[in-house]
């Protein structure tokens, strides 16, 4: 048993060796006639390999172009529409502080408004206590008088001023108006340019997605056509290794190979010569033995035949 498990593994030995011999020829290219259309085979599904290949460089150098011309496209739509949104921030900011100032100018202008309502009811108020102190008998009724005359004085200077301010304030608005809506409309239509561009840079970007889609799913393709004819490439070469053991065509390169798979045949036929000994000893044995058994048998016989014929009285 033990001699039987040691061949097996030098048999696993002997075919991983033949299988190098293959390779190793193979890839130095040391062809002979005596395996000439194995070696033919292996040649085609390489040419094979290689066309493939070759289609593939032209599929990646195309993908290599098409992938430029789409980068170069988005970073040119994108540098456009950077800029309009730089723009539209810009415009928003200024058009804050214009709708800021025009708010500020409504809220100065009914200010105004409110401080001359003040003022007017204030002027009423004096000129009813004017009206009542000159119809009084007070002992300081004149100076009273000269007090509430003075404070009217001072009232409508108030009044002019303000409604001189007033109008000069209401006059800013329109101006203020118009930047807004300005501004306003310039925000819109940055906004509607960044979107053309968006949908612009989808359509123009659509053709070159499909050809970089298409592209690399052919080379995928080509990929598993060169992995499935490197997998039958791939035992074509071991098998040729053990046309080349038979063949042994003389070269330096797979003379190394030569001498591992020399050691192997002789351990191997030493191997089984050891056990073509052991098996002969137990034949040998074997034949002993059966004869031992047989005799045995006979002489047993014999002595149960002598016994019975003693009993008989025969002897």
């Amino acid at each position: 048993m033990q001699l039987g498990s040691e061949a097996k593994k030098i048999d696993k030995v002997k075919a991983l060796q033949i299988e190098e011999l293959g390779q190793k020829a193979w890839q130095s290219k040391v062809s002979d006639p005596s395996y000439a259309q194995a070696w033919a085979d292996i040649e085609a599904v390489e040419t094979q390999i290689d066309r493939i290949k070759e289609h593939s460089r032209s599929l990646q150098d195309n993908l290599n172009r098409v992938s430029t011309e789409r980068e170069n496209l988005t970073i040119d739509f994108d540098n456009q529409i950077s800029q309009l949104e730089l723009q539209r921030k810009d415009t928003e900011s200024k058009l804050k502080q214009a709708q800021s100032a025009l708010h500020q100018l409504d809220t100065d202008i009914d200010a105004l408004a409110s401080q001359k309502s003040t003022i007017q009811h204030e002027i009423k108020a004096t000129r009813t206590d004017l009206i009542n102190t000159e119809g009084s008998d007070e002992p300081d009724r004149q100076d009273i008088l000269i007090s509430l005359n003075a404070r009217l004085d001072g009232l409508v200077s108030q009044l002019l001023e303000v409604s001189n301010d007033e109008p000069e304030l209401a006059a800013r608005i329109p101006s203020y108006q118009s930047e807004v809506l300005a501004l306003n409309a310039r925000v819109t239509e940055l906004s509607d340019q960044a979107r053309r561009l968006e949908g612009q840079k989808s359509q123009e970007l659509e053709p070159l997605n499909l050809q970089v889609e298409a592209l690399e799913k052919q080379l995928r393709t080509k990929s598993e056509e060169i992995k499935d004819l490197q997998g039958k490439m791939e035992p074509m070469i071991k098998s040729l290794g053990y046309q080349i053991d038979t063949a042994r065509p003389s070269s330096e390169v797979l003379q190394e190979q030569y001498n591992l798979l020399d050691a192997t045949y002789q351990k191997l036929a030493n191997t089984t010569q050891e056990r073509t000994e052991i098996d002969s000893k137990l034949e040998e044995l074997d034949k002993t033995a059966s004869r031992n058994f047989y005799l045995l048998i006979l002489i047993g016989i014999i002595v149960l035949v002598l016994g019975t014929l003693m009993i008989a009285g025969v002897l």
